[in-house]
This record gives C-alpha cells, sequence and structure tokens, in this order.
C-alpha cells in the first residue's frame, strides 16, 4: 500500500482558551467517519505514538464503519508489541493538507489474509482544523519549552522561556532594548527544548518584534519567530507536546 510522504501538522485554534482545541474538535459520529474515509481515500499517512510516547510508527487507516477502524500494524514486531500492550494510540495525519488528530483506545491485534492489523473502536473525539492557520498554544510557566538563541558575537547561546508555541512558531520575551535578534533577519542553529523530548536544531525567521510594558512597568521586547526549515520529525514532537498540555488543562477544568 502507497501512502502519502509523512504530513507536516499545522494545529490551529486562538490562544488564550483554556482547552483551546475545542473549537475544532468533532464529535458527531457520522462527521468522525467521514474524516476518517477520507483518510483512507486520500492514502493518507498516520504518525501512531502507543501510549503517547517518543516510539512511534508510520501507519494508515484500512477500513471504517459505525462500529470502529482497522490500523495497518508496523513492520517492526517490537512496536506492534509495544501496540497491543497500551491503553491508547495518539494518531496525527491530515486530511485534505490540514491536521487530524486523534486519540484511539484499547488497539486490539487481528490477522486477516496473512497480515497484521488492528482492530480499534471510533475514537469520541477527532481534532480538525477546517482551515489553515496555526494554533498557538500559551504554555505554562512550569513545563514550558526553552529556545537557545546563538550569541550575534560567537559567544555562548542565550536561553529564553517559550511563551506560546505552534507548529508554525514561537515567541519568547527578550530584554528591551535587545541586540539579538532583528526584524525578518534568519537565524541559523537556535535549538528548541521541549520538556520530555530531544532537541529539535534548527533556522528561524523574527516575523515580528515589539515592546511590550510588563505589570511592574518593565518595557520587554515580545519576539515572534517562524521555524524555517524543520528537521524531520519535529513537527511531531511540537504536537504531542501541544496535545499534552491541552490534555492536562482540559481534566484540571473537569476537575480530573
Amino acid at each position: 500500500m502507497s501512502v502519502n510522504e509523512p504530513f507536516e501538522p499545522t494545529p490551529s485554534s486562538a490562544a488564550g482558551k483554556l482547552y483551546a482545541d475545542d473549537r475544532y474538535m468533532v464529535r458527531n459520529r457520522h462527521q468522525i467517519r467521514h474524516l476518517l474515509q477520507s483518510m483512507i481515500d486520500q492514502r493518507s499517512l498516520i504518525n501512531a505514538h502507543p501510549d503517547g510516547r517518543d516510539q512511534s510508527f508510520p501507519s494508515a487507516v484500512l477500513e471504517v464503519d459505525e462500529h470502529g477502524l482497522l490500523l495497518d500494524a508496523s513492520p517492526q514486531p517490537s512496536l506492534n508489541r509495544a501496540t497491543e500492550s497500551a491503553a491508547t494510540l495518539l494518531c496525527f495525519g491530515l486530511v485534505d493538507k490540514v491536521t487530524v488528530r486523534f486519540q484511539l483506545q484499547q488497539p486490539r491485534r487481528i490477522e486477516r489474509d496473512g497480515r497484521i492489523a488492528f482492530q480499534v473502536p471510533l475514537p469520541d473525539e477527532v481534532y480538525h482544523l477546517q482551515r489553515r492557520e496555526f494554533y498557538r498554544l500559551e504554555t505554562p510557566v512550569g513545563d514550558s519549552p526553552y529556545c537557545l538563541l546563538p550569541d550575534p558575537d560567537g559567544g555562548e547561546p542565550s536561553r529564553w522561556r517559550v511563551l506560546d508555541i505552534s507548529a508554525g512558531g514561537l515567541a519568547l520575551m527578550l530584554p528591551a532594548p535587545q541586540g539579538l535578534l532583528s526584524l525578518q533577519s534568519r537565524y541559523h542553529g537556535c535549538v528548541l527544548q521541549i520538556p520530555d523530548s530531544p532537541p529539535i536544531t534548527t533556522a528561524m525567521v523574527a516575523c515580528n518584534l515589539r515592546l511590550q510594558k510588563q505589570a511592574n512597568s518593565v518595557e520587554m521586547t515580545r519576539v515572534g519567530l517562524r521555524f524555517d526549515d524543520l528537521p524531520r520529525g519535529a513537527d511531531t514532537l511540537i504536537q504531542r507536546y501541544i496535545f499534552r498540555i491541552d490534555r492536562l488543562r482540559k481534566a484540571r477544568a473537569n476537575g480530573e
């Protein structure tokens, strides 16, 4: 079975909401089946993460009906064993080049015509943007990514907390005046450090700079940076972080 090239997720929504994904959550079972069938029709690749861990495998939706779906297995036996023992599968894919993200419960291994697959119930909800824009997640102070910026004079890089992040870029708060970044300049060798993930080295472009007065009346410079030429797989790490933080916020809001 041939599938499209690995996707580049582009999550979207408005930042600042407790659980911004709710704007784009599809919960109607008919609509969910339609989205999954579109993935079959478009031969879309899925990245499946057993229990949401770093380890993942490329997969695809093989069949879907009103009861559930059939997911292609990994060619690696070790990953299939991990999937069998997993409580959930965190999945990322594309429909019409727009992000689809969902979690599957209790995958069950089956064999059909000598081929291994996983049978799972329909997901309760599917995140689907329905339009192409980036969802910027406001990061929690205690569980935030950090960004290392190269020193313009060749010294040690400086480390800054990421205020918000999306698959397209991030925002930082720097002292004012600052001499690290210039508007529309491209910076190589920036390093994004996401909690519980390997560091991501990428180029970034400074898209906007604006002065912002803090509560203590101190002026800072808020910088918006766009990722330029993210390495393969980096978008998935960013998606997983966004998904995890959103889930934690939703759980807290529901008193779980």
